[in-house]
């Protein structure tokens, strides 16, 4: 008789008050019927059976664990929890006695009752597969596992993995430890419901003595696995070991050791051995095996593992150096496919030291030939979103990145560019925003994902929590909380705030390039002009517009189109600084052409089409008699509020707002008072109107929107005083950053 059908054969059991049901794996006290989890089922099932003997630990053990060998430690803890669940107080037991150094029983008479009818249960079967460096996985799923319905905070099941550390004689042999640390994270990843903190957040606490319960906290997971690897010659020794991350208890630990050239060869051994760990255990459903992306030698394998270490370093010379470590790997191994995909996405990232096209131009053949090798590698499919990103063919770059994160659900890179493109680009924020949290859950500690994270929670006006967020990463990332906060106290017009925390951060980290570029806005919404030039000699054309100079932002755009005469961006803003100057013939082609590329659509990022661009067409086709025309260009921005709206997007209280573009469509569509009102109250609120472009210069004549604009300018000399106030006397950037010639002493002349 097989075990399911042993089990529909057996009889329910009376433990004192408990009714025991080990067909449907419940007990009952009080009517109140409830499921125990898988592990604590299989030990009260145990124990009943053997009842009223006392079951020794090696019993327990090879019944319960079968082959999978278990500390006493961990055996310890499974027995509390199954106290826990029923109810039991080891101080003072009802149900089940400790003997010491024997093992445990049941201290109720066990009485067996007649058997209903049962439900049978389903059968699941269980395939995993793994890479030959996580002969860990089985143990450690097998306890992770074990914990997970019987903790609250492990739901979904959550792990972090942290880097192993480098026990080899030879400290450059880092990126080896670094490189199985991360391997072994990349299969986890692959495990469905199961969350696994990204290699960005975990990584955070390499080199740090830290208590695991603070580190479970910070990355708000269930579990941590830590361990060391020490590699001799073709020797390597790898331990690792499970704690739980709510209280610091050590669940499991193990010891391997390999020949370093026969690592690849154990792949099918260790498959088999973990799938023979797992298969009576784990309640996660696996269907599919997930692929082994190995080399083909050692050689390769290093050369990845040093250019994956280089990668991470995220600087323009770290990542060239990662480029010619996957070229090398690539050398020894053609068809790795994950030196192919990984190769891409490091070319990707050197933009824009390399221009756009050039990237994809040499980006594109290695993706291409990592999808045919593997066709299930999320690496590969996350590189090739990317560059259709920036061929402009977004949905087919969203399939791409959805196909990423079905393969590999805990892709932080898709979920981060998801995202982007579907708040940039689709104007779908709801769905953005859900990326966003995807994101901050697998990578709470990672630049990228905080700032977009902080940034959607701004917009919501949620400031508390966007608070909240910042003050996490004070002590990881100072300067970028000086710049953040900086941006978060500017709401409502305080510019002055965003550049004195803008450079608070430049004196913490010179090399923030960030900083430099956010800096040339807010100058520009300050009206110092000579600081942008200062900082960017070819600025954003936009920039010159905010300065109310259009005829300059127009000689800008052209220099800038013709230096990328591809550019789609290029010609976008050509096209918007043509309109403010009033060469609407000119203007007209370009922006008719955005117009059909975004689809008629409207975004608060998009390099296609703002509402600006929207407000500078309807301009031009009321121009030309073409008043009919006008209504669709209206009803894209009323579509763009209500999507804003939907998703509970209020503005960012600088760059744009709700207020601020409905007041634009209601006045541009011809309900004046309403239009004007919200305008007010959307400048009010911070948003900055570019103050001289021909296509909204109906809008200035406007008798109305006088006050409107004179209360603009009287903030913009107010914020421009407040900071040179404190940057022309005794400045304390002096060291980062200094005043352009001339300023301070314009500056002191109007005092």
């Amino acid at each position: 008789m097989i075990e399911s059908e042993k089990l529909q054969a057996e009889p329910r059991y009376r433990i004192a008050d408990l009714t025991f049901d080990p067909v449907n794996r419940t007990f009952e006290r009080d009517s109140i019927v409830s499921t125990l989890p898988n592990l604590s089922f299989q030990l009260l099932h145990c124990l009943v059976r053997h009842a009223p003997d006392t079951v020794d630990f090696d019993t327990l053990n090879a019944e319960v664990w079968g082959s999978t060998i278990v500390s006493p430690e961990t055996l310890t803890q499974r027995v509390k929890l199954l106290r826990d669940a029923i109810g039991d107080d080891h101080q003072n037991p009802r149900y089940i006695e400790t003997k010491r150094g024997h093992g445990y029983r049941l201290i109720p008479a066990v009485e067996p009752l007649t058997a209903p009818a049962h439900t049978p249960v389903k059968s699941t079967r269980i395939r995993l597969a793994s890479i030959g460096v996580v002969a860990v996985v089985a143990g450690l799923i097998f306890v992770l596992n074990a914990n997970r319905t019987e903790n609250a905070h492990t739901t979904p099941p959550s792990i972090a993995v942290l880097p192993f550390v480098n026990m080899s004689s030879d400290p450059d042999q880092e990126y080896f430890s670094d490189g199985l640390s991360e391997e072994l994270l990349n299969v986890l990843s692959q495990i469905p419901g199961l969350q696994v903190s990204a290699r960005t957040s975990s990584f955070q606490f390499k080199g740090k003595n830290l208590d695991v319960v603070d580190i479970g906290r910070q990355l708000n997971t269930g579990f941590i696995l830590e361990g060391s690897v020490r590699k001799e010659g073709s020797q390597v020794r790898v331990t690792a070991q499970l704690v739980d991350a709510s209280n610091g208890f050590h669940l499991w630990s193990e010891a391997y050791d390999r020949e370093l050239e026969g690592i690849f060869a154990l792949q099918n051994e260790l498959s088999a051995s973990i799938v023979t760990a797992l298969k009576d255990h784990l309640d996660l459903q696996i269907e599919t095996t997930p692929p082994i992306v190995a080399a083909a030698n050692t050689s390769a394998h290093e050369a990845y593992l040093r250019g994956r270490f280089l990668f991470a370093q995220d600087t323009d010379t770290a990542i060239e150096q990662a480029i010619r470590e996957f070229e090398t790997s690539l050398s020894y191994d053609p068809d790795y496919a994950l030196a192919h995909a990984e190769l891409a996405l490091a070319t990707l990232s050197l933009r824009p030291k390399l221009n756009v096209q050039d990237a994809i131009t040499r980006a594109k053949p290695h993706i291409e030939r990592a999808l045919e090798l593997d066709p299930t590698l999320a690496e590969a499919h996350a590189a090739n979103g990317y560059v259709l990103w920036f061929e402009e063919q977004w949905e087919d770059a969203l399939a791409q990145f959805r196909r990423a994160v079905q393969l590999n659900p805990n892709s932080v890179f898709a979920y981060v560019w998801m995202g982007n493109l579907l708040s940039w680009k689709l104007g779908r924020y709801d769905e953005a925003f859900q990326m966003r949290e995807a994101a901050m859950r697998l990578d709470p500690l990672s630049i990228q994902t905080i700032v977009f994270y902080l940034q959607a929670l701004i917009e919501r006006n949620r400031i508390d929590e966007a608070r909240q967020e910042l003050e996490k990463i004070k002590s990881i990332y100072p300067h970028v909380y000086a710049y953040r906060h900086g941006s978060l106290e500017s709401r409502g017009g305080n510019i002055a705030n965003a550049v004195l925390g803008s450079l608070d951060a430049l004196k913490i980290s010179p090399e923030f390039s960030q900083v430099r570029l956010g800096l040339t806005y807010r100058f520009a919404e300050l009206g110092l002009e000579d600081e942008i030039f200062a900082i960017q000699p070819n600025p954003k054309p936009l920039l010159l517009q905010f300065l109310g100079n259009p005829q300059k932002a127009v000689k800008l755009a052209e220099d800038r189109l013709a230096q990328r005469p591809d550019s789609i961006i290029a010609r976008h803003d050509l096209g918007l600084a043509l309109a403010a100057a009033g060469d609407y013939a000119r203007a007209r082609a370009i922006l008719e052409e955005m117009w059909r590329l975004s689809a008629g659509r409207i975004s608060k990022r998009s390099d296609l089409f703002t509402t600006l661009s929207a407000a500078a067409l309807i301009a031009i086709r009321r121009d030309a008699g073409d008043e009919a025309a006008v209504d669709e260009i209206v009803a894209a921005i009323r579509d763009n509020v209500r999507r804003y709206q939907k998703a509970g997007i209020v503005g960012d209280g600088r760059s744009y707002g709700v207020d601020f573009e409905e007041g634009l469509a209601l006045y541009l569509s011809g309900d004046r008072e309403r239009g004007l009102e919200l305008l007010d109250k959307g400048t009010a609120g911070g948003v900055f109107i570019p103050p001289n472009e021909a296509y909204l210069k109906s809008l200035y004549e406007d008798p109305g929107f006088a006050p409107v604009l004179a209360r603009q300018q009287a903030r913009q000399v107010r914020e421009r005083e407040k900071f040179l106030s404190i940057v022309c006397f005794n400045s304390p950037y002096d060291a980062v950053w200094r005043p352009a010639p001339g300023t301070c002493e314009q500056f002191a002349a109007l005092r």
